[in-house]
């Protein structure tokens, strides 16, 4: 099995979960979401979080549809913890993903699907 590693040229997003940051890369080939790389930064979830993030990419290896695994992950249940720690250490609130890691991968799926539509709409004019 090939190591996974981050390269730094590609857009990445970066939010605060209850221990640390959590950064997530997202790639893309062809125009389709191909892989998901979730790096944490510190906390006891980091090894779960990588082997959600391997789970994630073999959903996308599978052409499980992006509308359902979105529903999955909005569906999910959010954390409190990251909440408490904004408000523990007086983090901006913008910078915090409120809802926990799965909010955060939600939203840095969001993000990639709307620069994909961009560009689409942008090759195609």
């Amino acid at each position: 099995m090939t190591k996974i590693t981050p390269v730094k040229k590609n857009s990445h997003f970066k939010k605060y979960n209850c221990s640390g940051k959590l950064r997530v890369d997202v790639r893309v080939r062809d125009g389709e979401i191909c892989e998901i790389i979730l790096l944490p930064e510190g906390g006891g979830c980091k090894h779960n979080l990588q082997l959600i993030g391997r789970l994630l990419t073999f959903c996308f290896e599978c052409n499980i549809d992006i509308n359902h695994i979105l529903s999955i992950l909005e569906k999910n249940d959010p954390c409190p913890s990251p909440t408490s720690r904004m408000n523990r250490e007086k983090l901006p609130r913008e910078e915090c993903g409120i809802g926990g890691c799965s909010k955060i991968i939600l939203e840095a799926l969001k993000e990639k699907i709307g620069e994909i539509e961009k560009s689409k709409t942008q090759a195609k004019a």
